[in-house]
């Protein structure tokens, strides 16, 4: 409305303008403190789900830690079993040459005995015909 208009209205019809506009002005008040009461409620909202996020975040962050040491230890483990393993292949090839000396000796042994074994019988058979007799003699 231009200023020639309002002139021309009566006090009434001014008046009723101003209550019609004080009811918007109240509207709109109740309009913005329902607004700002939902926006605080948003806020209250957002840090909450903040506060839960970051909290996520260190839960995140400490499984990395952890998970990072156990790669760390089963990568020292498998370095250990590597070694031992190593370690035992070597004292396997140790066990089986020094078996395989044993057999060695064992063989000779086992010769010796069937060697010395065919003189006790020739020796045994000899007694019997008297040749033992003969060389003691000489």
């Amino acid at each position: 409305m231009t200023d020639k208009e309002l002139r021309k209205l009566r006090r009434q019809d001014l008046l009723q303008m101003l209550v019609t506009q004080s009811k918007e002005v109240a509207g709109l008040q109740e309009e913005l403190a329902g607004k700002t009461e939902e926006m605080e409620q948003l806020l209250e909202s957002y840090e909450r789900l903040k506060r839960k996020l970051d909290e996520k975040d260190e839960l995140i962050e400490k499984l990395k830690r952890r998970l990072d040491e156990k790669d760390r230890a089963m990568k020292e483990q498998s370095v250990r079993f590597q070694e031992s393993e190593e370690l035992m292949d070597a004292k396997l090839r140790e066990k089986e040459e020094l078996i395989e000396k044993i057999r060695e000796r064992l063989d000779y042994k086992d010769d010796k005995i069937q060697k010395l074994e065919g003189m006790y019988e020739v020796l045994r058979s000899s007694r019997k015909t008297g040749f033992l007799k003969t060389l003691i003699k000489k």
